[in-house]
């Protein structure tokens, strides 16, 4: 299983990436939501991203209109945003694009188990 964490602070995250290799996922890192969208524009067909996680404070681009843009490319690849934002403005700011949770902005271990137990939820759902 594939995932990519669009981020410039990889210690940030060391909590999530963690958590994820011990679930058996392959992390990809990726520093700008430019490069990640050049990415998905040329990944392989047969080949499919089962999460994305994107750091709210990247330089080039916003995270909610990032998702807009994973989406549009990979419409099938959970994704998951980091947000200072409280639950309800997250959720109206990001409503109808299918995130599948927010993060803070800097995720913890029990961050990372959350993410970790949603997306197995998921993707037991699609199997």
């Amino acid at each position: 299983m594939s995932c990519l964490i669009v981020s410039r602070d990889k210690e940030n995250f060391s909590s999530v990436e963690q958590a994820l290799i011990k679930n058996h996922m392959d992390i990809e890192w990726i520093d700008s939501g430019k490069k990640l969208l050049s990415l998905l524009s040329e990944y392989p067909a047969n080949k499919k991203i089962e999460l994305v996680i994107i750091d709210g404070n990247l330089p080039d681009e916003n995270a909610r209109d990032l998702v807009e843009k994973v989406i549009m490319q990979a419409p099938m690849t959970n994704c998951v945003a980091t947000s200072a934002l409280s639950p309800e403005d997250f959720h109206e700011t990001f409503e109808g694009f299918g995130v599948l949770m927010q993060l803070p902005l800097k995720p913890e271990a029990r961050d990372a188990q959350d993410l970790v137990t949603h997306l197995n939820k998921i993707l037991g759902m699609n199997a």
